[in-house]
């Protein structure tokens, strides 16, 4: 736990002292030589990998929806424009260079030469514009708020590009630098209805989607020479194919019948146990996740709008019985609005409503909810049972344990949870379209510079803000938190912030993982950074190599 909030302290320190004059270094993530060796023992070009997921992405444009395994897996072919190094820092990757003006109104950002699209486009600085001003045109997810504080975009040459702000913001490169994918200019500037377009999968990173059956598998083709690896090279690995499974369980069973030789998907204690009773076959890597799993209440569900009945479920949370039992060991508790790992910002120790059962039926009971019927569930004034829906993707590491719990517990309190486990495309479907849910449960892969840009997910009108909850006090919280040049100013706010947070309760933020990946040492070159695609991001990927 010291590790964890030392490494990440420094993190957010540095990031700071990053955004004053730059975004980052001036060079791209060090690809040390990590692909088939040689005899002498060096790597070389050739072999093919097969990763193992569990759940099949949503859409190959991931300007479309929030899904992780989309995101993972078109990472190899749209990597970002900022990445992460060992420390969790933001740097520039496909970005060469990035500068900020004094008032952090002006960013100039530079591209490295030589990229190109697959299909033999040049990758340029008007692809960049073009993403700025689409993705607002168009409303698209989380895309519009990140650009909705851009006036308007300058192209200086092929390869720089000045986005002038219409308000200061001290995060704006570290976030949509890190979050969205440049979009192909020559593919979607005749697209009118982007939502219904079949994107081919074109990119610019390391590696080509070759062909893919949804629900299957996704196959991916090195670009040869691409030249931010392994000092232009290129990737190692010849053919990476992602297979997708049901679960966790099914994936480790495919990597021990050689089926499978890594897993995209980070993996609960269980399994990881099966992979490391063979130690000379699997390695394990592990790494702090930058995000953290919530309970989140849906505000067109007229019971759960009364901030009492949110309190009364978040009593019946039992943090400890998630953390050691549910999910045996493999994740720290989270008792702030804010994850434990950014230590500054919990100092102030802001807690959630405690574990307390007799204290929510006390605080039902008092709000006019009573069994009328003696039937176990408590009624309203009307007569409406709180009875509410929980709705999880069956994907989800430790899902099942996680969702009986909570079940137990608040039905100890006489609210009746019904389990609803779905796959990954319905959930995303049912919560981040539709909306069409009363709890829904999950993690946030990364929840990154929480001291500047949660806005993009609790300002009211935010794209990800699925709750449908509206807060004001929040929002002027949040909008000043983006501007703020001090990081001590910043602490403040979301201090201020979080008291308002836990007023509100429009979700109940439970644990944070260790996330784990297991992988085959028939490979060799594996490396982790804290981010969003374990060992399968893009700048990690392309130093694996197949071992002799």
């Amino acid at each position: 736990m010291k590790k964890r909030t030392a490494v990440l302290l420094t993190t957010l320190i540095v990031l700071f002292s990053f955004l004053v004059t730059a975004c980052g270094g001036n060079s791209p993530q060090s690809a040390q030589p990590a692909g088939e060796s040689t005899a002498e023992g060096k790597p070389a070009v050739g072999g093919s990998l097969v990763v193992g997921i569990t759940g099949d992405p949503y859409n190959l444009a991931t300007w479309l929806s929030n899904d992780m395994n989309s995101s993972m897996v078109m990472n190899l072919a749209l990597p970002p424009l900022m990445a992460t190094d060992s420390k969790g820092n933001k740097v520039p990757y496909i970005l060469k260079s990035c500068d900020i003006s004094s008032d952090a109104k002006v960013y100039t950002v530079t591209l490295h030469d030589g990229l190109t699209w697959h299909d033999g486009k040049e990758f340029t600085s008007e692809d960049m514009a073009f993403t700025a001003e689409y993705l607002v045109k168009h409303k698209l997810g989380y895309g519009l708020d990140m650009y909705s504080n851009v006036e308007k975009t300058e192209i200086v040459d092929k390869t720089t590009l000045k986005y002038y702000l219409k308000s200061p913001q001290v995060n704006f490169m570290s976030q949509v630098g890190f979050w969205i994918d440049v979009m192909p200019k020559h593919i979607y500037e005749n697209v009118d209805d982007p939502a219904n377009f079949e994107y081919n999968g074109v990119g610019y990173g390391p590696y080509k989607l070759k062909e893919y059956k949804k629900g299957e598998y996704y196959s991916f083709e090195r670009v040869e020479n691409w030249p931010l690896a392994n000092d232009g090279q290129g990737a190692y690995i010849e053919n990476i194919t992602f297979r997708v499974f049901p679960d966790a369980n099914a994936l480790v069973l495919a990597m021990k019948n050689g089926e499978v030789n890594v897993s995209g998907s980070a993996l609960p204690i269980a399994a990881q146990k099966q992979l490391e009773s063979t130690p000379d076959k699997f390695g394990i890597k592990k790494v702090n996740s930058l995000g953290y799993g919530y309970f989140a209440f849906s505000y067109k569900n007229e019971l759960l709008k009364d901030f009492n009945v949110r309190k009364a479920i978040a009593m019946t949370i039992d943090r400890d019985a998630l953390v050691s039992t549910a999910m045996q060991g493999g994740a720290i508790k989270m008792e702030t609005p804010i994850s434990p790992v950014f230590e500054d910002l919990v100092k102030s120790d802001i807690k959630f409503p405690a574990f307390d059962v007799e204290g929510a039926k006390s605080l039902l009971e008092s709000s006019g909810y009573t069994d009328k019927d003696n039937d176990g569930v408590r009624e309203s004034a009307s007569g409406k049972k709180l009875e509410f829906e929980l709705i999880y993707r069956t994907t989800t590491a430790n899902i099942d344990p996680i969702a009986n719990v909570f079940k137990a517990n608040a039905e100890k309190a006489g609210i009746k949870i019904n389990l609803k486990p779905v796959d990954p495309a319905t959930y995303t479907d049912r919560v981040t379209k539709q909306r069409n849910f009363d709890i829904n449960v999950i993690d946030w892969g990364v929840i990154d510079d929480p001291d500047s840009s949660l806005s993009t997910v609790y300002a009211s009108n935010a794209q990800l803000n699925f709750m449908d909850y509206k807060n004001e006090k929040m929002d002027e919280l949040l909008a000043k938190s983006t501007q703020e040049p001090s990081y001590e100013n910043r602490i403040k706010i979301m201090d201020e912030f979080q008291k308002e947070y836990v007023n509100e309760l429009p979700a109940i933020n439970t644990w944070v993982r260790v996330n784990a990946y297991g992988y085959s040492k028939d490979f060799e070159g594996w490396d982790l950074t804290p981010g969003l695609y374990g060992v399968l991001d893009a700048k990690d990927i392309v130093k694996v190599y197949k071992a002799k």
